[in-house]
């Protein structure tokens, strides 16, 4: 796998992962063990870019209190409602 799908999948699974929290947010340090727990290794500096990323296509919230949230648009790209480039499923 190239780069850059390797980096639109990691980005996605960031999307699954805060998908599945209650309240659909999560604390950075917590979101990063569950996503190298699942394959999709990172330092905190990567997750917090690849935020950076969905944030800006508001996919994300950012950081509130420390969480990164998600948002209706983001939900909405989980549930494969919208394709946008840069992330795969």
């Amino acid at each position: 796998m190239n780069e850059e799908k390797t980096t639109a999948a990691r980005r996605m699974r960031i999307l699954l992962a805060l998908s599945l929290h209650t309240g659909h947010s999560a604390m950075p340090a917590k979101l990063r063990n569950e996503l190298d727990a699942v394959g999709y290794p990172m330092t905190l500096t990567r997750l917090m870019m690849d935020c950076a990323f969905l944030a800006e296509l508001g996919l994300v919230e950012s950081p509130d209190k420390g969480q990164i949230a998600l948002t209706a648009d983001g939900l909405d790209v989980v549930r494969g409602l919208v394709k946008l480039p840069g992330l795969s499923g």
